[in-house]
């Protein structure tokens, strides 16, 4: 009797596992459907004051990072992102952060606490339009020069594909 229990119970967490795969496999697929193969302009308020674009915060690749301070993910890829500017942004990378906090004055206190050097942008409707509203954080694109999407990571950032994109982009 305890056996048969006990396999009845295995089947049933074996489904509910799947069920699970299944619905994570389905979110993955659902969000990267809606992402467009390249990045139009889109403008939005700086954090620190007076507003700007993506067009004018490009650079010969660009990390474009929708975060948030309240996020442990978006928190926990800043070094990262720190390394990433540090190898790569002499070589042409821009990190272009939008920051999903509902007010300015929480990202710009964000921004200053974790000493983060790029431009972040508080995020707005035709910003978050423009990558094709995700509905998540964090997400993470790599464009290249022309604006198309190199890359993108839906939850925290892939760190080796990310290097590869960057290195392939902008040269070892």
């Amino acid at each position: 009797m305890r056996s048969s229990t006990y396999k009845i119970l295995a089947w049933v967490g074996a489904i509910i596992f799947l069920g699970f795969v299944f619905y994570a496999f389905e979110a993955q697929s659902r969000h990267s459907r809606n992402f467009p193969k390249t990045v139009v302009n889109f403008a939005a308020d700086n954090v620190m004051g007076g507003k700007t674009d993506y067009a004018s915060e490009k650079g010969t690749a660009t990390l474009i990072v929708l975060t948030a301070s309240w996020c442990p993910s978006c928190r926990a890829e800043l070094p990262s992102l720190m390394q990433f500017h540090k190898e790569f942004g002499p070589k042409g990378l821009k990190i272009l952060m939008i920051d999903e906090d509902d007010s300015k004055k929480v990202a710009r206190k964000f921004k200053k606490s974790m000493g983060i050097p790029w431009t972040m942008m508080h995020w707005n409707y035709d910003a978050l339009m423009a990558l094709g509203n995700p509905g998540v954080i964090p997400v993470s694109f790599v464009v290249d020069k022309d604006d198309i999407i190199q890359h993108i990571d839906v939850g925290a950032i892939n760190e080796l594909k990310v290097r590869q994109e960057l290195k392939r982009l902008l040269g070892k």
